[in-house]
């Protein structure tokens, strides 16, 4: 097989897998690549207040879209494989996101008013126009992983991940303020719309609306346990940052958000693993002996990968001054500690997406929302009085006890054995 037909084309499961997985990984080590040095330049030239500021405004922004994917781009993966009338599906799904994207940019738009400060209330309008778009942007990349052209979503990733960094950094460099950030974000993901948009220009019927009482009522039914997930992530990967910035101040939000946007731009891994591997899971989710053989090779490989993450972190966290200067010194500590997330975290990606490919998501939703709610209350409790300290205990815990769950009722339902034999 000639170099052009594996990486461009879909002969086989196995080709199409590893052509999968080398473009997503490609897209993505660019993409982190352009984060990480947004990152430094931000962190930097910001410092730990006006880093902490646009983090503690981009998690409230997060909040207020929510439930604006409602769960369409996970399902869209997985109907696609197993629907024939995929374009009227599709078309119900564009004018469901359309909507419910707009209904939270409607409800961000009201949400200004919460800022008394006018520099927030401009920064969080920007942001909300950037959630807004990314939604968008992000359903027409769910339909070409569905079609599983990864090849072309690799034009997109770069296209965002280079823009929003080349803009945010010419801006920021120029006016030294944390609106040229919210700025560079924006356009960023505009350029990537626009790019989506062209990459599947072929598929424009798919993008004409079209209401189908059915088909929207199923859309609702299935994705509310995956749209409650959106609800899940948010409280353990976001309102740490907003507790902390009410109740310690945004410079400690600076700290930590430092140390969080570093692991999750590793935490990204098991993900492209997994949205490459997915289509192939849930197309033989009645093959117990495939999905039993793969389920306890993923979990042995990446309890093993995060564990070395997290160990080379520890090793070597004590060089992040050095990066973004010695005002970041309270960072290091944080790093070491809360870079063991990622034993518990690897592993537990891989059962979510067993139990999403198994139709289990109402089941996964109860075992995650019993941990998040250990994790919210433990942060409102822990975190006034010991800070950044108390969010990464909290989120390590909550991460542990996630795993524990998962694992053992996954066994139930999918006949896998001890990780062990």
């Amino acid at each position: 097989m000639d170099l052009e037909n594996l990486l461009f084309t879909n002969t086989s499961p196995k080709q199409t897998f590893i052509k999968n997985s080398f473009w997503l990984l490609l897209s993505q080590a660019f993409s982190r690549f352009f984060k990480l040095i947004l990152v430094l330049v931000s962190a930097r030239i910001l410092g730990p207040n006006g880093f902490g500021t646009f983090n503690y405004l981009l998690s409230i922004g997060t909040l207020f879209f929510l439930f604006a994917d409602w769960g369409i781009n996970t399902l869209i993966i997985r109907d696609y494989q197993q629907l024939e009338e995929k374009e009227h599906y599709f078309k119900a799904a564009f004018l469901f996101r359309i909507i419910t994207a707009s209904l939270c940019l409607i409800a961000a738009l009201v949400g200004l008013f919460i800022f008394k400060n006018p520099i927030f209330r401009l920064n969080f309008l920007v942001i909300s126009l950037y959630f807004f778009v990314s939604n968008i942007k992000d359903l027409f990349v769910s339909l070409l992983r569905a079609i599983q052209k990864m090849e072309k979503e690799f034009l997109v990733v770069f296209i965002e991940g280079f823009c929003v960094m080349a803009f945010s950094v010419f801006l920021i460099l120029i006016y030294r303020n944390v609106i040229s950030l919210s700025f560079g974000y924006f356009f960023g993901v505009l350029m990537s719309f626009i790019t989506a948009a062209l990459v599947l220009r072929s598929f424009k019927e798919y993008f004409k609306p079209k209401f189908d009482k059915e088909l929207i009522k199923k859309i609702i039914i299935n994705g509310f346990p995956v749209a409650l997930f959106g609800l899940l992530n948010f409280i353990f990967f976001s309102t740490d940052q907003i507790i902390l910035g009410k109740m310690r101040g945004v410079e400690e939000v600076g700290y930590y958000s430092l140390i969080t946007k570093g692991i999750l731009l590793i935490n990204v891994i098991p993900y492209l693993i997994m949205t490459a591997l997915f289509p192939y899971l849930s197309a033989n989710i009645n093959d117990k002996e495939k999905i039993k053989k793969i389920t306890q090779q993923a979990l042995i490989g990446l309890l093993a990968f995060g564990f070395l993450i997290a160990l080379l972190i520890f090793l070597f966290a004590p060089i992040i001054p050095f990066f973004v200067g010695k005002q970041y010194q309270p960072s290091v500590g944080l790093a070491q500690f809360l870079s063991w997330i990622m034993v518990f975290t690897f592993p537990a990606i891989y059962l979510s997406y067993l139990y999403i490919a198994h139709n289990k998501q109402w089941l996964n939703f109860y075992l995650t929302a019993f941990c998040a709610i250990i994790n919210l209350v433990l942060n409102l409790i822990l975190i006034p009085k010991f800070g950044m300290f108390a969010a990464a205990f909290t989120s390590i815990l909550s991460q542990a006890v996630n795993l524990f769950l998962l694992l053992s009722l996954s066994r139930k339902f999918s006949n896998i054995q001890k990780v062990s034999k």
